[in-house]
């Protein structure tokens, strides 16, 4: 049987995460060979279980913790008759994707999201960080159970300490670039240039100026160090402010756009729909459900 692509998460979805207890009590666990764009981090909390990742074949035993890299073939097979829980944490990489402000982060970020095949990182219970990484996934398993005000945030920050638990546990080694690092120093003025000021109609020419360089050279050196050009960086980071604000302030959509540097409605519709894969009243309606679940009257 040839693996299939599992679509449980997309970046369709607001908040890429799905966090879940797979148990044996009501049916038989035998999970196919498949692949996901997601990482997936599995914490077997009772029993044992066969895990098969890109051909490879291990045992995960009570306490045993593994992470399967976006893009990877895996399965996992359980006896029969045996009791097992796993509590299982997927996230797309977008989640915790910067853009680039700051490379002393961005080096651990890309170095734990670029792992390459066969590289998993396997905690087993005698490894020097497992008490905290453990913690951390259950902390994480309790925040999207309960989605307190603000519990998206939190996850985001108990991932960025799973990464760090995991490189002090030598379990994947840091890449560090030096001439990536020079490239995004030469970008530094212009983007915190954009940072503070992307409400403004901030032109191309504007932001050679900043950068000395010229008009030409500043288009090909930005979209080969960022990976996107100049207008798309402006729209992603006008985008997120966007978000921001309408999830911190009672503000209808058009006040929002309009308050982060779009220009106008139709432009702000088209520029979000394309950054983000959904038109811009699905945030809308997040924000009204988690009100609904904190019990926070909506004055509009």
């Amino acid at each position: 049987m040839y693996p299939y692509k599992e679509y449980l998460i997309t970046s369709k979805d607001i908040f890429p995460v799905d966090v879940f207890i797979q148990d044996n009590l009501k049916s038989y666990i035998d999970v196919k060979s498949h692949y996901h764009d997601s990482i997936e981090i599995l914490y077997m909390l009772k029993g044992t279980c066969q895990q098969q990742i890109n051909g490879h074949s291990l045992i995960l035993q009570k306490n045993d913790i593994i992470i399967i890299n976006s893009g990877d073939i895996h399965a996992t097979i359980c006896e029969r008759n045996v009791e097992v829980r796993i509590l299982v944490f997927k996230f797309l990489p977008e989640l915790i994707q910067t853009n680039l402000k700051n490379f002393n982060e961005t080096k651990y970020l890309l170095s734990f999201l670029n792992l390459p095949k066969n590289k998993n990182a396997f905690i087993t219970e005698e490894a020097v960080e497992h008490e905290r990484i453990s913690h951390i996934i259950i902390e994480i398993y309790k925040e999207f159970l309960d989605q307190k005000k603000g519990y998206e945030i939190c996850i985001k920050g108990y991932i960025y300490q799973l990464i760090t638990y995991l490189i002090r546990s030598d379990l994947f080694s840091v890449y560090i670039d030096e001439s990536a690092e020079k490239n995004l120093a030469v970008l530094q003025p212009l983007l915190q240039y954009i940072e503070s000021h992307y409400k403004d109609n901030i032109t191309l020419e504007q932001a050679a100026k900043i950068t000395n360089m010229s008009y030409y050279h500043l288009s090909r050196y930005f979209k080969k160090v960022i990976g996107s050009n100049f207008k798309e960086y402006l729209d992603y980071v006008r985008v997120i402010e966007f978000e921001k604000l309408m999830i911190s302030q009672e503000i209808t959509i058009s006040r929002a756009a309009l308050e982060t540097g779009f220009s106008n409605i139709s432009s702000f519709n088209r520029v979000y729909k394309r950054v983000r894969g959904y038109p811009p009243k699905s945030i809308k309606q997040k924000v009204q459900r988690n009100k609904q679940k904190i019990n926070i009257p909506s004055q509009s």
